[in-house]
């Protein structure tokens, strides 16, 4: 399970089932789109889905409240929040009362902009909260029908290209309450989308981000999970040079999931050691 179109999951699930489909010609490797993290964790919880993406922190919460179905294969890049805006927004705390896109529903985006909200002091129903697809709420955002979106993806991710093409801007998240909240939410570290990543910008935008993760199901049998990982970070240098979402990845930093990893992914990671 990848994401919605115009996040920065679902070009990665293409890129990684053409991968796998390469170098495991006798296994079935599908893509299948979703609404985002948290529903990616649901449906790997309930059995629908074998293998997806998700954030640090939705992998933890689900993992230690009921989903415990969830095991990790790979830590894989600091994922920035963006804060897109139309002109005449110059703060967080100007968004009350505005028409604001949180993300598809089931998305972690839409998770992470509500708490980020929450830390500025405003509650969902001090906003006009839209859930739709980014790139759709790029496009209204264009349009001057939203006033607002959030999206959580690896820079440059094609909605926030959309929005920023047709006049809109990049906001920083930062400040004591950006500071508070990462007291409070450890998953959440500092970021910086630079200032040529988006059209229009004329210098690093600071923002805060947190960890995507490839997850899979517990009860997968441990070969094949050997096998997809094995393969995972033998095409890696091929899908860097085509995936944003895993240009800076550290592969040192790839076992620390916040959840337990999967038997596989772990015998591929003790044995990666004893090569070295």
């Amino acid at each position: 399970m990848s994401g919605p179109t115009g996040g920065g999951f679902y070009p990665l699930g293409e890129g990684l089932v053409s991968a796998f489909g390469r170098l495991l010609p006798d296994i079935t490797v599908e893509h299948h789109p979703s609404t985002g993290a948290v529903n990616n964790a649901e449906l790997i919880q309930s059995g629908n889905a074998d293998l997806g993406f998700v954030f640090a922190d939705v992998a933890y919460v689900s993992y230690v409240g009921r989903l415990d179905r969830l095991r990790g294969v790979a830590v894989l890049e600091l994922t920035p929040l963006h804060l897109v805006v139309r002109s005449g927004i110059t703060s967080v705390r100007d968004l009350r009362g505005r028409r604001v896109a949180l993300g598809p529903p089931g998305s972690g985006t839409a998770l992470t902009a509500e708490i980020v909200l929450r830390a500025f002091g405003i509650r969902l129903s001090d906003i006009h909260t839209e859930a739709m697809q980014f790139d759709e709420a790029a496009r209204r955002l264009g349009a001057g029908r939203l006033d607002a979106m959030f999206d959580t993806a690896i820079y440059p991710v094609e909605a926030v290209r959309m929005a920023a093409a047709a006049g809109a801007r990049l906001m920083p998240l930062a400040g004591p309450p950006i500071d508070k909240l990462r007291l409070e939410y450890p998953f959440f570290r500092a970021a910086v989308i630079p200032r040529d990543a988006y059209r229009g910008m004329t210098e690093a935008v600071h923002t805060i981000g947190v960890d995507s993760l490839l997850v899979c199901r517990r009860d997968l049998d441990e070969e094949l999970v050997y096998q997809l990982t094995r393969r995972f970070f033998e095409a890696l240098p091929m899908l860097s040079s085509s995936q944003n979402a895993l240009r800076l990845m550290d592969l040192d930093q790839a076992p620390a999931t916040p959840i337990p990893l999967h038997d596989g992914a772990a015998r591929y990671y003790r044995e990666r050691e004893l090569l070295r």
